[in-house]
């Protein structure tokens, strides 16, 4: 196995476990039963369908249910045809792809590169506010003929098929997008799935997609969706049978679930949690307060509570130790030091202390539980800190508005591959740095270089770099990794729980294959 294969496997958190857990899905997809619809009860709420907005874990999923890119990941982590059936890469700043034959949208109008071009073009356009805009900055798209489009960069993109096969770049239909059509309220994809009902952040209704260009799947007749964001509601609907799956296991009942014999939990790794700084805003202005921040949580104390032994805190950045890329220099950089802390707080001119906001989810116990203890072990580094407990919407439009002081989020990262913090932190068009106005061009400069490299080995020093600035300045503070439950009974066969990049993709990319014994 080669450095960079053994680096994707590490990247997507495929251990053993996992693997087992591959082998078992594809043994049971061997005779996979078709029909019945499979009840989905998630913890966020979906307010927007906008395929290249992202809204969150739920969000996702339905997109990768109802719409395609051209490209795609599967259960392992390849980057695999969806749209286009094949691509050349003439060289390291452009791919041309070749679409599939014969694919139409959900209303009949087939798929063309004028869809592509025009997808891609909505998302570099500011006024979308696209998820993936500074991944894709300074892309241009041509149409060679109806089925052939290049997209090309400025310079060499080592992440570039990468960032394409995300369901954030997913292709919409030109005519319906410019006849009028809502996005955030309706769809007209590609996928799996069509929709057949939604209620904003309530639940949405969908059903097999007859012309699905994958021959014979999916083999589930549809798929109800319920968004419901009590995590007690949401497991005793499980046991109770009236839904046959749910994301977010609550972590104070995995080991109690895990021991109920008509059910199976499939946990992987991946995503962790950090609390995101409005840097604009006073007092998070100034680096000297987030990195008192960074120093003062008691990570630990953050795991054992809110997580229940699955979880382990970040010392340094969020690169797992056995990637070719951890640089173990930084690990144990922001161990808890309350008396630097305070140092820092009156070098930033607080040594009287300090008052402050938190936004914090409350529909997800590990939210809240992990808020109470940061609020604690601010306290002792004299940080005052309120906690504003909000509805999942409410949070994701406060983020969008920028109307925050500090929150707590978790996330996993974007892609099987170090760039990934150019998702959130390259730029002031990235997820997280778009609403707050966010630039760091020694960062920015550190990611296009970083970019503009293929060999790994070439790649290495420069994001130890790229991590070594990020906790210099700490936009984030990391926190800790989260082990990530998905809850469902034996019935339901053919799910894949995958970890890293993918973590939040695991039910999306499982659901064509999925079916009901």
């Amino acid at each position: 196995m080669t450095m960079q294969q053994t680096w994707r496997r590490l990247a997507l958190g495929l251990g053993t476990c996992a693997l087992v857990a591959l082998a078992a899905g594809a043994q049971a997809a061997d005779a996979p039963k078709k029909g019945g619809t499979l009840r989905y009860g998630t913890v966020s709420e979906v307010v927007s369908l906008d395929p290249h907005v992202y809204g969150g874990s739920a969000w996702k999923v339905l997109i990768e249910a109802l719409y395609s890119p051209l490209a795609g990941y599967d259960k392992t982590g390849a980057v695999v045809p969806r749209l286009a059936e094949r691509w050349e890469q003439p060289d390291a700043r452009s791919i041309i792809f070749h679409l599939r034959p014969d694919v139409k949208f959900q209303d009949g109008t087939p798929v063309t590169a004028d869809d592509v071009k025009f997808s891609l073009e909505r998302i570099l356009d500011p006024a979308t506010g696209a998820s993936l805009r500074s991944n894709l900055m300074g892309a241009t798209v041509s149409v060679i003929d109806a089925a052939t489009v290049k997209v090309e960069k400025p310079s060499a993109d080592a992440t570039l098929l990468g960032v394409l096969a995300l369901p954030e770049a997913a292709i919409v239909s030109r005519k319906w997008v410019e006849g009028g059509a809502n996005l955030k309220l309706a769809a007209n994809g590609t996928g799996p799935f069509l929709l057949k009902n939604y209620e904003p952040a309530v639940r949405a209704s969908l059903a097999r997609n007859p012309s699905y260009f994958i021959a014979g799947q999916p083999y589930l007749d549809g798929v109800d969706f319920r968004m419901i964001k009590s995590d007690d509601a949401r497991v005793n609907a499980l046991r109770s049978q009236s839904l046959d799956m749910i994301d977010f296991v609550p972590w104070k009942d995995i080991d109690v679930l895990r021991r109920n014999a008509g059910m199976k939990i499939d946990m992987a790794g991946g995503a962790f949690m950090s609390v995101w700084f409005n840097t604009s805003k006073k007092p998070f202005d100034d680096a000297r307060v987030r990195r008192a921040v960074s120093y003062a949580i008691d990570r630990e104390a953050v795991s054992k509570a809110a997580f229940f032994g699955h979880g382990q805190p970040i010392y340094g950045a969020p690169t797992p130790e056995d990637s070719p890329y951890y640089n173990k220099a930084l690990d144990g950089t922001y161990k808890r030091d309350v008396k630097q802390a305070r140092a820092l707080l009156a070098e930033a001119g607080y040594a009287n202390g300090i008052d402050a906001s938190m936004v914090v989810f409350q529909g997800l116990g590990i939210y809240t539980t992990m808020a109470q203890v940061v609020q604690a072990n601010l306290k002792e580094a004299g940080i005052n800190l309120k906690l504003e407990p909000v509805e999942w919407a409410t949070l994701v439009e406060r983020k969008n508005r920028g109307d925050y002081e500090s929150m707590i989020y978790g996330v996993s990262v974007k892609l099987p591959d170090p760039d990934a913090y150019a998702y959130y932190l390259g730029g002031d068009s990235s997820y997280w740095a778009k609403p707050i106005g966010y630039r760091d061009p020694e960062l920015e400069k550190l990611l296009a270089d970083g970019r503009a490299l293929t060999d790994p080995k070439a790649r290495q020093p420069i994001y130890a770099q790229v991590e070594k600035r990020i906790l210099d300045t700490t936009p984030w503070a990391f926190v800790n990794w989260r082990e990530q439950a998905q809850g469902y009974l034996r019935k339901v066969q053919g799910y894949t729980q995958l970890g890293g990049a993918l973590s939040e993709s695991s039910p999306g990319i499982s659901l064509p294959t999925m079916w009901l014994n």
